[in-house]
């Protein structure tokens, strides 16, 4: 899949017309070329289920649940401290066990990790990017920022409805 780069004036038009924890910035920019005519309709199980509506193998988990095991598992699992791999792991087997994660999530991507993981490493820069993750920890390392600790003891994980 190739990647693009936005400038943030352009991003934040996308975050308009997004569907706030649904859309990602690609299917905004699908949805768009649909109405214009100039994409032809994805079938329905392509396209992102709302969340807590993911169906296993139907379609991907949005990337805001992964952010909010990511968040829980850091503060409740590693007290706010812990490598990459650990925490990546923790939160793939707790969504797994929550029912969160499908077969589409389990798919590599061209860096040779699951789009589960992939994501996961994309909701750890949003994270950082809200003051929630540390930009100062040494490489490799997720550390909760005080900020962060106080999002994560808002964070309450449900089973995925089945």
């Amino acid at each position: 899949m190739p990647t693009i780069r936005i400038d943030e004036e352009v991003f934040e038009g996308l975050q308009k017309l997004a569907k706030p924890f649904v859309d990602t910035p690609g299917a905004v920019i699908r949805r768009l070329l649909e109405e214009k005519g100039l994409l032809a309709k994805a079938p329905e199980a392509k396209r992102r289920a709302p969340a807590g509506e993911v169906s296993p193998g139907e379609a991907l988990t949005p990337q805001p649940t992964y952010e909010r095991y990511l968040l829980a598992a850091l503060d409740r699992d590693f007290d706010g401290r812990a490598h990459k791999r650990e925490v990546t792991q923790a939160v793939i087997e707790k969504m797994q066990a929550d029912g969160l994660i499908g077969a589409a999530d389990l798919e590599f991507v061209a860096t040779g990790e699951t789009k589960a993981e992939n994501t996961i490493a994309w909701g750890r820069n949003a994270l950082k990017e809200r003051g929630h993750i540390s930009k100062r920890s040494t490489r490799g390392i997720w550390e909760l920022t005080p900020e962060g600790r106080a999002a994560a003891k808002d964070v309450v994980l449900t089973r995925n409805k089945k």
